[in-house]
């Protein structure tokens, strides 16, 4: 837990969410479906070998009927595991290895007697609260509490002068937008109304279905295959995409730790610093070794 912290605070001591500490403590056992596959074809052969030298043991049949019986049995397993393999893969429901409630209970709820507070660095995302901004130059957009949580925390509102909401509705008039989302329909959804609502102001940099699919270190979960995806058909996604998602796939940006999390926003934040203000932008594209013209 000590390492987690250490790993989440990056060593400059941001702040980060129990979320986050849950995301990270849980994603190397989160199983693997192809893994698991593997595990149902060895414990099927197992058990008709089992079964196999219980019958010949007990003298319920001879040896010479139980071991034909017994290879032809595992033969026609092994073909139609075989052939239920890609059924499988495709629907294989991949969780987290323990719930938020029981790592809160469990683990934190453990933690906090014996050491006399939380874990060092983290907060409660149901405790921090988004500040108010007076004159915000840019906001966030993002449903995630935990996300907005993480920021507050690390004081981005005040850094930036960011208001921090999670809904449309929130948001400061005529400001830009920084959406952030996670790689699921319901991210997607969040990113197209903000299209929508938004216009121009809004600067998608959410997670995309490509970026974590491609991504080995991202983490990858998966659901019972979602009722409505019909709407990611007028999305600007690629096909893959949409069959990834369609496959119940997703990524959850809370995941993603506050310092990767805060690079990707101070980029965004950069851009649209660079999009409102013609001087600035012509002044990044000088270099430090660009010689000076007329």
């Amino acid at each position: 837990m000590r390492k987690l912290a250490e790993r989440l605070g990056d060593g400059r001591g941001l702040r980060y969410t129990l979320v986050q500490l849950w995301y990270a403590a849980g994603r190397k056992k989160v199983p693997d479906a192809a893994r698991v596959f593997k595990r149902v074809r060895i414990g099927v052969g197992v058990a008709i070998v089992v079964g196999a030298f219980l019958l010949m043991v007990s003298g319920a049949a001879p040896a010479g009927v139980v071991i034909p019986l017994a290879v032809l049995v595992s033969a026609l397993a092994l073909v139609g595991i075989g052939a239920a393999r890609p059924w499988f893969l495709r629907r294989a429901t991949v969780r987290m290895p323990v719930s938020y409630d029981m790592f809160r209970r469990e683990v934190v709820g453990r933690w906090t007697p014996i050491y006399g507070g939380p874990p060092p660095g983290s907060v409660d995302e149901g405790q921090v609260r988004p500040p108010a901004i007076d004159w915000p130059r840019s906001a966030v957009l993002c449903p995630d509490r935990s996300v907005l949580a993480c920021l507050a925390a690390n004081n981005v509102a005040q850094t930036w002068s960011m208001a921090l909401c999670a809904r449309i509705d929130q948001l400061p008039p005529e400001v830009p937008v920084i959406v952030l989302h996670d790689a699921s329909p319901a991210g997607i959804a969040v990113a197209g109304k903000a299209r929508v609502a938004l216009g121009s102001r809004a600067m998608v940099v959410g997670l995309s279905p490509r970026a974590v699919s491609a991504n080995a270190s991202a983490l990858r979960l998966r659901e019972p295959q979602p009722q409505d995806t019909a709407f990611l058909h007028g999305e600007p996604l690629s096909a893959a995409e949409i069959e990834w998602l369609c496959e119940g796939w997703w990524s959850p940006i809370a995941a993603i730790p506050p310092a990767k999390l805060l690079a990707v926003l101070e980029r965004a934040v950069e851009r649209v610093e660079d999009a409102v203000d013609p001087d600035r932008r012509r002044a990044r594209e000088v270099g430090f070794l660009t010689w000076p013209t007329r």
